[in-house]
């Protein structure tokens, strides 16, 4: 029995990946979160973004990488990591040269994500770690419900350079409803990310307006749209938010932040 569960442990440990490199912001965070430090061979040079990083306290003394063909090869991975929206090339190539590579999809609900996190325990080989972060985020988001029960429901309408705004079928979409909201957008038909008018959205009169302003250029044609004169006489008296970018940027733990976060302006 003894040398059986000490076979079981030494294939356990052979299969687990033990140098793993990450190409993009969001797999960097879940390797932080998920995976041993030991396993980790390098991220990406996203993760020390101030403006983007979730994660940047955590990093140390972790080696780094631009993201290109060049860098990951040295590291002689056993896996690479990163996201199916970003580094086509460099992920292309490497499969090519025969790594092996797996890329997080873009999650547009809650669920999607609890099923992406449990991907990336299998694929690194910390499922039970992240079965763990599940279940944490889904007690943390019922306690934020909780806790903000008396609160009346809002609605609310996402503003961005160029006029555009978030509907169904995203993810934020589903942090607004599990924080307390009605986003208008996506009553109003809006799916994903599309652009909205100046006129439908002083017409929708929401409770709240969230601004996204976190890439404002005030000499920019973009963030005229979210600067406008008719916009600020409209919405004078509604409250005006933004959520931080390291909470929304990517999938993960940090979700529950944004929803307290959006909560507690309810």
């Amino acid at each position: 029995m003894l040398m059986s569960l000490t076979l079981l442990a030494a294939n356990h440990a052979k299969s687990r990946p033990q140098r793993i490199v990450s190409t993009g912001l969001c797999a960097d965070q879940l390797l932080l979160l998920i995976a041993d430090r030991s396993q980790i061979a390098s991220l990406s040079s996203f993760v020390t973004d101030p403006n983007m990083s979730y994660m940047i306290d955590a990093v140390g003394d972790l080696p780094l990488n631009n993201s290109s063909v060049e860098e990951v090869i040295p590291y002689a991975p056993d896996l690479v990591v990163g996201s199916s929206f970003a580094a086509w090339d460099t992920t292309r190539f490497l499969r090519r040269l025969g790594y092996q590579v797996k890329l997080l999809s873009l999650p547009t609900t809650l669920e999607e994500t609890y099923t992406l996190l449990r991907n990336f325990g299998e694929w690194t080989g910390n499922a039970a770690r992240a079965e763990v972060m599940i279940e944490q985020m889904k007690a943390e988001i019922r306690a934020i419900q909780s806790r903000h029960a008396h609160r009346p429901e809002k609605t609310v309408i996402v503003y961005s350079p160029n006029g555009y705004t978030i509907g169904a079928n995203t993810l934020e979409n589903d942090i607004l409803t599990k924080a307390g909201y009605r986003n208008l957008a996506a009553e109003m038909g809006i799916d994903g990310f599309q652009q909205i008018s100046l006129e439908s959205l002083i017409a929708a009169n929401p409770d709240l307006l969230y601004i996204d302003n976190n890439v404002i250029n005030s000499d920019s044609l973009a963030s005229a749209y979210i600067t406008h004169p008719a916009l600020e006489r409209a919405v004078a008296q509604k409250d005006y938010i933004s959520i931080p970018t390291p909470l929304r940027i990517c999938a993960g733990p940090m979700l529950t932040e944004a929803i307290a976060y959006m909560a507690a302006r309810r």
